[in-house]
């Protein structure tokens, strides 16, 4: 279990924030639906912006807040977090993955980051994720993301060490969900031998030698997040 897992003996508590009433009300019908089929979750509440949600909630914090962004998101979620208790994790959706906002977010215990077009199932599925203390983006915003975002050159023992390519962090992160090759393979539609060589390669990149330990250097080195 990692250190931002959260682990409730009561429902998890879901949030809505978005701006737009349209986009909030269909963000709520969304959650309202999940948590009429899940009794392990609970909504509090939905607001146009962080400030209005605090006062809503009258002291109540949620464990998820499922939000629809602009670019000053960041500080307006901000306020949200400033009142004495664990931050939410967070459900992000924008039309900006790269936006300064969306990089800050990253410090958060555990997010997931979709774009604003995200089905329901996603957003669905994104809220029990991050419920469970897990991160999650979509292949093509982690592309987006670490294509912005220049990994160190160098390993902590001072060796320099190799990028990974995109199918091999792709690889990197079902082998973080404890997927077998032949798992992979399928999710992936390569033969298994195509794995063999990616997670030969990600060993031989990362200076592994086993899974575990590709997939901590992975996280340590910022290729994936878990």
């Amino acid at each position: 279990m990692s250190d931002g897992q959260r682990v409730h003996m009561a429902p998890v508590r879901v949030a809505v924030i978005a701006a737009s009433s349209q986009v909030r009300a269909s963000l709520q019908a969304v959650v309202e639906a999940l948590v009429d089929a899940n009794p392990a979750l609970e909504f509090l509440g939905s607001a146009a912006d962080a400030e209005t949600l605090v006062d809503c909630l009258a002291g109540s914090v949620p464990d998820v807040v499922v939000t629809d962004i602009d670019q000053e998101a960041s500080d307006a979620l901000k306020t949200l977090f400033e009142i004495g208790h664990a931050p939410p994790a967070l459900v992000l959706l924008s039309d900006d993955p790269e936006s300064d906002g969306i990089l800050d977010a990253l410090h958060a215990d555990a997010l997931a980051i979709l774009p604003r077009n995200a089905m329901p199932a996603e957003i669905v599925a994104s809220i029990e994720a991050v419920a469970a203390g897990l991160c999650v983006l979509s292949p093509d915003i982690l592309a987006k993301l670490l294509t912005g975002r220049k990994p160190p050159r160098e390993a902590a023992s001072g060796e320099p060490f190799e990028a990974l390519t995109l199918r091999e962090i792709e690889v990197l992160a079902m082998l973080a969900d404890g997927l077998g090759n032949k798992e992979i393979a399928r999710q992936l539609d390569i033969s298994d031998n195509t794995v063999k060589f990616h997670v030969s390669a990600i060993f031989g990149k990362l200076g592994a030698t086993n899974r575990t330990e590709a997939v901590m250097l992975g996280m340590r080195r910022g290729f994936i997040m878990v």
